[in-house]
């Protein structure tokens, strides 16, 4: 007696078992597949940098496929033991087909174990709000850089990273890509007149996942409409000398964001790095740097987002700002 058809159906089961191992292993909780995972990892100069290449990310979809081709390979093993009473011999091209196919899934855990878990001192989110103990009052600190403009330059550590929940996720659309402006005035003399702007190219946002980037291209940020998305620093309210070459700051800004320019407040920190700093982030040893990262937040229901706010888990959504500028000559 041959060998029952339902037995075509462990491939495809382990491949679930498989999956669902590696899903719980993971530990984010992730509904949507990451082909590379986004990591940060420290930098002694950035504070923390995307690590590029990350490991295959299983998400709950996958599980569901992966389910869903165990529940046919069971349907196709009952029809053929139906057919196979029939004829009262194996229908073995069948049995091949179907095994054939119901064994391929396990190829997919597989490999996403290969892959890894990402770097050990890695953080699956950007880390927000070290910026929130800012100064509230009194413009105080200076930096050892000449005055002048300084320009934001393409760098892995020129970026803005909002963290969104929507969908029963949070997850992060990261801008790295197209930003332009800068910031002009003297670093020794904070308290002098000075402008400040940036923006960056709407299209380049990464969610870490294709379809979901897609989507949030399209329908939330409607790039084709709105292209950029843009920041200006409107008033310097407090400054205060965090060490000898850094300088926390508190001021009021605004969001050009679907078409709307929102007020909001910005604390950060403004960065000299050494010599050896400005080597390792390659903008040249004797290049005049300032490094830029800084904190604010915008509202689901206050800005151009609020016709779509039922997509969204959290009305408040936090934006880090992280630049490299360099002087221009």
């Amino acid at each position: 007696m041959p060998r029952s058809p339902f037995l075509l159906a462990i491939a495809p089961a382990l491949a679930v078992g498989a999956g669902g191992v590696r899903w719980a292993m993971q530990g984010s909780g992730n509904v949507y597949t990451a082909v590379h995972k986004r990591f940060y990892v420290p930098d002694p100069d950035l504070g923390w940098r995307v690590q590029a290449g990350g490991p295959l990310w299983l998400g709950l979809e996958v599980l569901a496929i992966l389910t869903a081709i165990t529940v046919g390979v069971l349907g196709a093993a009952w029809l053929i033991r139906r057919w196979e009473k029939k004829r009262g011999t194996p229908v073995r091209w069948a049995r091949a087909v179907v095994g054939v196919g119901g064994a391929l899934p396990i190829i997919l855990p597989i490999f996403a174990f290969t892959t890894g878990f990402g770097p050990d001192t890695g953080r699956e989110t950007l880390p927000a709000g070290a910026t929130a103990a800012a100064p509230t009052e009194g413009i105080e600190g200076r930096l050892a850089l000449p005055a002048g403009r300084y320009q934001v330059v393409a760098h892995v550590g020129s970026a803005i990273t909002a963290k969104v929940s929507a969908g029963q996720e949070t997850f992060e659309a990261r801008f790295g890509g197209g930003l332009e402006g800068g910031w002009e005035g003297d670093p020794g003399d904070l308290g002098r007149p000075f402008t400040a702007a940036v923006s960056v190219d709407a299209s380049t946002v990464d969610t870490g996942v294709d379809m979901r980037t897609t989507h949030a291209k399209e329908k939330y940020l409607a790039v084709a409409k709105f292209p950029r998305i843009g920041l200006t620093i409107d008033k310097l309210v407090a400054a205060r000398q965090d060490g000898p070459a850094q300088v926390a700051f508190r001021a009021t800004a605004r969001l050009d964001f679907l078409g709307e320019q929102l007020p909001v407040e910005v604390t950060g920190n403004l960065r000299v790095p050494d010599r050896d700093g400005r080597v390792r982030l390659g903008v040249g040893a004797d290049t005049p740097t300032l490094l830029v990262s800084a904190d604010l937040a915008i509202t689901v229901k206050g800005s151009g987002l609020r016709g779509s706010a039922a997509s969204f888990d959290a009305d408040r959504i936090p934006i880090t700002v992280s630049l490299v500028m360099t002087k221009q000559p």
